[in-house]
């Protein structure tokens, strides 16, 4: 199978490219002690490693997918510096969708040996992982992204092209030296391309994996029409719940909300769909996603976007699932766009031990 996918070219937005010195990074380096999690931004490049030196405890990841104007295939790949699960060494996950319903997911683990070398120039970032497996090179402003994979052994290779079409945001924030990372204390989450020609580039980190403390976690995005959007709901096993969403219009952010109410919420429907989900994997019956943001837009306005499924694919070991589909909506009142997305269902997890 030959993966092979470029995305046409598109207006960039201004965006203020920052005097970074560039830097150099080997991961995970590991040490056998407490280390330092930065859950700041502005200091210094964007898309550097917010947890350099990491323990036995703490993750990073970069988080790179596309879908194609169909809603019919996709690609997801995430290189990470600790585990994605078991061991904390490096490891890369590849999953494609192809036009013809095909679908490939390899977790590829590198050991104790393993390493991923990340550099900074400007705000981007560049990175390699597994001798060339995956490469990825950013732009100072991040305004574009170029992806290689090479995985000749599982008979896939090919490029991916992200073109960036919004400004980057953070968890609760607008970016900004004042903007926080954190969701939960576990938890950290940059969004540096807020909707692009391939749709999104995202990254995780934190001090300790999530599945001990959140019970489930959806999460999307999509765009419809002039709208992208950003969506997620967190429901922690001691009944914290954390929601939010982020709309772009034409480029200009609209809605920036970050929520412990329903006020945004990320609610499945289908046949028989248990909510919350009672087991792992429970997604067999989630025909799409209902997205309600009430009162969050600049002045005061509401809007409801719907994901509705063409294609489920199988996460990583039975605790998430990922749907490639159509996705419409817009303001109430008006009249709605439409378009794809991508979306997942992460968990119920097992909870702290």
């Amino acid at each position: 199978m030959l993966l092979s996918i470029l995305f046409l070219p598109l207006v960039l937005l201004p965006f203020t490219i920052h005097a970074r010195p560039p830097r150099n990074y080997i991961l995970p380096n590991s040490v056998n002690s407490t280390v330092q999690v930065d859950t700041t931004v502005g200091c210094e490049a964007y898309d550097r490693p917010y947890i350099p030196s990491q323990n036995a405890t703490t993750y990073e990841w970069w988080y790179f997918d596309a879908v194609s104007a169909d809603g019919l295939s996709s690609v997801v790949l995430i290189p990470f510096s600790g585990p994605i699960v078991g061991s904390h060494y490096p490891q890369f996950l590849l999953q494609v969708v192809t036009p013809e319903g095909e679908i490939f997911n390899q977790l590829i683990e590198y050991g104790p040996k393993g390493i991923m070398y990340v550099s900074t120039k400007g705000d981007g970032s560049s990175g390699v992982i597994g001798d060339g497996d995956s490469v990825w090179i950013g732009k100072p402003d991040l305004g574009k992204y170029d992806l290689k994979v090479d995985l000749e052994r599982y008979n896939v290779s090919g490029t991916v092209t992200l073109i960036s079409a919004a400004d980057p945001f953070v968890f609760c924030d607008e970016i900004g030296p004042e903007a926080s990372t954190s969701g939960f204390w576990f938890l950290n989450w940059i969004n540096l391309m807020g909707d692009a020609v391939a749709v999104v580039d995202l990254k995780n980190w934190g001090p300790v994996h999530f599945n001990q403390y959140i019970h489930h976690w959806y999460w999307g995005h999509g765009r419809a029409g002039d709208y992208s959007v950003v969506w997620y709901k967190m429901v922690t096993y001691f009944g914290m719940i954390k929601s939010g969403a982020w709309v772009s219009k034409d480029g200009q952010t609209v809605v920036s909300a970050c929520v412990e109410d329903n006020s945004v919420d990320v609610i499945p429907f289908g046949n028989n769909v248990t909510i919350p989900p009672n087991r792992p994997n429970n997604t067999d019956n989630i025909e799409g996603f209902n997205i309600t943001i009430n009162g969050g837009g600049r002045e005061g306005e509401s809007y409801v976007f719907v994901f509705e499924d063409n294609v489920w694919t199988p996460g990583y070991a039975g605790t998430d699932a990922r749907w490639i589909g159509n996705f419409t909506g817009g303001k109430i009142g008006e009249e709605w766009d439409s378009g794809v997305g991508v979306t997942e269902q992460m968990g119920p997890f097992v909870g702290p031990s």
